[in-house]
């Protein structure tokens, strides 16, 4: 027995040898139907078709600027890796002399303005105190002299009398005077025509009648003499002996009016056509000017961070030569060399998974924005630029190289089998089933989607757990 147990020891390696040659061999024989023989067992699993693409990762906003005039470098505003503005002053040439121009053009059109700015006042204070004047004539009209008519001639009470200072129009007011209920003690002035209301008297003071400033009262104080009485106010009161006179006041003061407004408007006009083809011409130039202001500096198009700076102050910049590049705080995206024969499935609004190969191992999510119509050829191959909109990440920089993961179609929880099983006869497609007794036995099946692990799925022909082998067509 000793022995034994020392031959083991000394001979364990062949022994670990042998055991594996044994498995080996025990596949070959139990694992294959036969030799070279793949067997396949039918199962469900998912199917994914997806492209991988390769791109690069940039900005969503990037600029090269340059200056709309050669000239010389006069100011840069801005440092290398600095962030910049929208609109923010980057860099400008010499111009000292249109600057200097643009001064003198500004004095003198501030000037002309002030002159043209001061007839104008006027023009609207004359105006206003006019306009005040004739209002002020026509309520005095209307309002002097007020008296009230009776509706009837066997009145035994003298008219109320009328106050205040009339805001409104010119018409004729019927006022009654009457109880509402018998059993109430009070009395209502209600009027009619020019406008409807009704008010409580007051005994011992005047009562507004109406809204247009005018007022009622009654010398005796005794009101239930008044009660059931009808009275009609006509405005203007034409047949007092200061209507006359209060008409004409307020001819006059329209026709006064009427002079300053012209006096004022003429002179403003007068200075406004004097002024009027200097200022515009005082206008173009100054326009003029700001405009070749703008052709000599350079602006930030969006926000961002200035990325190189190319000229230095005195250097020498030609028109639309490239002084300040610029890469905007904006959203990253990737952009994707497409294949023409997978451009058409590139729908907008994809998922697409992204990869980078600076940041192994992990991955992030993207979403197709759109794919560029026109080619470009790369080595002779046309190709198309996909566009990715990738969420802001700290570790990700512009210029990584990416890849992207696009998921085209998918189906789950299907009958799938490798590719390479399928034999193609005429246009069926046949695949060996192995029967119960072991043999092979040929059957055509119905296939869906094809994934990209080459797994195509089955819509008939097959049931799970049936087992398949790669040679199985042709054989009984």
């Amino acid at each position: 027995m000793k022995n034994t147990i020392d031959f083991v020891k000394k001979n364990k390696k062949y022994f670990f040898i042998g055991g594996v040659v044994l498995v080996i061999l025990l596949y070959m024989i139990f694992g294959r139907t036969k030799a070279g023989v793949d067997l396949f067992v039918v199962e469900r699993v998912n199917i994914e078709q997806s492209v991988m693409l390769a791109g690069k990762i940039r900005t969503t906003d990037r600029a090269d600027l340059g200056f709309a005039s050669s000239g010389r470098m006069g100011r840069v505003f801005i440092k290398n890796n600095q962030p910049a503005k929208e609109g923010q002053v980057l860099a400008q040439l010499e111009i000292g002399d249109l600057l200097a121009d643009l001064k003198i053009k500004q004095a003198n059109l501030q000037t002309s303005d002030i002159d043209l700015s001061a007839a104008k006042d006027e023009l609207d204070k004359v105006t206003t105190q006019e306009d005040t004047k004739v209002k002020n004539a026509y309520r005095n009209l209307l309002s002097e002299g007020l008296e009230l008519t009776p509706n009837a001639n066997d009145y035994n009470v003298d008219a109320p009398t009328i106050g205040g200072i009339y805001d409104g129009v010119d018409g004729r007011y019927k006022i009654t005077i009457e109880k509402k209920n018998v059993t109430f003690t009070d009395v209502w002035v209600k009027t009619f025509g020019l406008e409807r209301t009704e008010n409580v008297l007051e005994e011992n003071a005047p009562t507004a009648l109406g809204t247009k400033g005018l007022y009622v009262s009654f010398d005796n104080g005794d009101l239930s003499s008044y009660e059931n009485t009808t009275w009609f106010l006509d405005i203007p009161n034409k047949a007092n002996s200061f209507y006359l006179a209060n008409f004409n006041a307020y001819n006059e003061s329209k026709n006064t009016r009427d002079r300053a407004i012209q006096e004022a408007e003429s002179a403003y006009d007068k200075l406004l056509a004097e002024e009027g083809d200097g200022s515009s011409v005082a206008q173009a130039e100054i326009q003029k000017i700001n405009a070749e202001i703008r052709k000599n500096t350079i602006y930030a198009p969006f926000n961002g961070t200035v990325t190189n700076i190319e000229k230095e102050v005195g250097e020498n910049a030609s028109v639309g030569e490239r002084v300040i590049s610029i890469l905007g705080d904006g959203g990253l995206e990737v952009v994707l060399q497409v294949s023409e024969l997978d451009v058409s499935k590139m729908v907008p609004g994809l998922n697409i998974t992204i990869s980078v190969d600076a940041i192994p191992g992990e991955v992030f999510s993207g979403v197709l924005r759109t794919v560029n119509s026109r080619e470009t050829e790369i080595d002779g191959v046309p190709v198309y630029e996909a566009f990715v909109e990738l969420a802001p990440q700290e570790r990700i920089k512009t210029g990584m190289s990416a890849s992207g993961n696009i998921v085209i179609a998918s189906k789950s929880d299907v009958l799938a089998i490798p590719n390479y099983l399928v034999k193609k006869i005429g246009d069926k497609n046949i695949v060996g089933v192995v029967t119960e007794d072991g043999k092979t036995t040929e059957r055509e099946v119905t296939l869906g989607l094809l994934g990209t692990d080459s797994m195509v799925e089955v819509i008939s022909g097959l049931s799970a757990g049936e087992k398949i082998v790669s040679d199985g067509v042709g054989q009984k």
